[in-house]
């Protein structure tokens, strides 16, 4: 049941996630908080800490492990199987994986990731999701190391070929239709298969949020220097063949936060191509902070709406 909880919260089939990003402060003051994500990645400010070396990717080439995409109405969502693992990486805790989804823009060209680097936007942005292993649904809300997301950005390059792992995780993308739709993926593609392509030791590391409501303060952001290159037919799947509603026509689009102003320090990793050498600094970890009680609620909410 915990575990369910979690992927629901995680979730975010939210009706409020569907106001414009600009009311949810009004909305839930923890959307104004002070380490709020995305950000820009200024990364010549980035503090380099060797301490962030080389993660360990435990089960990420389990094609098995991919289990369901569902179309969630925000985005598009893989449920992931738990006994996939992220550890080291300067993370002071290890982690299991819960689920990825993705932004992205209106078109070819107009930026769709969440997060920039040194002011420029990607086209989209791939987010896996983990939560620290061993913690209550309580206390993951509860720390703001409680989540650790990876974040990967996504970049259009034409004239290279379609990648044969998203090629596939698109073909199944099309037969999602509506909100709650949903497919197995029957080992068609692995973790690994999506990011293999990426440097993965060179990285940007801070103490931020949820992207969308409530904007829990919780998450151990890893956001990649290296972008996932696709051919164009790839990303145009997301913004062409995804519909808020099929029967108005209208499309899933535009699905990102803006930046938001975080006051929080920016890390580099050992092996990122800029940073400032000025020490090892920390990590980012910090103090718990928000209301578990309430997070619990709420979370009990989206499992009996559903």
């Amino acid at each position: 049941m915990e575990a369910v909880l979690i992927l629901l919260f995680l979730g975010l089939r939210q009706l409020e996630s569907a106001t414009a990003p600009a009311h949810w402060p009004a909305l839930y003051p923890t959307c104004n908080g002070t380490r709020q994500s995305p950000i820009d990645i200024k990364t010549k400010e980035a503090v380099r800490n060797n301490d962030l070396g080389k993660f360990l990717f435990l089960m990420y080439d389990e094609r098995q492990f991919l289990t369901t995409i569902k179309h969630t109405a925000m985005t598009v969502k893989v449920t992931l199987n738990t006994r996939m693992q992220l550890r080291a990486g300067g993370l002071n805790a290890d982690y299991v994986a819960a689920q990825f989804h993705l932004h992205w823009g209106k078109s070819i060209g107009s930026g769709g990731s969440e997060h920039t680097i040194d002011g420029k936007q990607a086209d989209m942005e791939l987010h896996i999701v983990h939560r620290q292993k061993g913690l209550s649904l309580t206390n993951v809300f509860a720390r703001p190391d409680g989540l650790a997301v990876l974040g990967f950005h996504i970049m259009i390059e034409h004239g290279i070929s379609e990648d044969p792992a998203w090629k596939n995780l698109t073909k199944i993308i099309k037969h999602l239709k509506d909100d709650g739709d949903y497919q197995h993926l029957n080992d068609t593609v692995s973790l690994m298969d999506l990011i293999r392509s990426v440097n993965l030791t060179k990285y940007y590391r801070y103490n931020g949020s949820l992207t969308t409501p409530e904007c829990n303060q919780v998450v151990v952001w890893t956001v990649f220097e290296e972008p996932i290159r696709l051919n164009a037919s790839v990303v145009e799947t997301f913004f062409e063949d995804l519909y808020v509603n099929r029967t108005s026509g209208i499309k899933l689009r535009e699905n990102f936060r803006p930046t938001q102003h975080n006051r929080n320090q920016v890390y580099a990793s050992r092996g990122a191509t800029k940073a400032m050498d000025t020490g090892t600094g920390n990590n980012g970890s910090g103090k718990a902070r928000g209301s578990p009680l309430l997070l619990l609620a709420l979370a009990s909410l989206y499992l009996h709406s559903s």
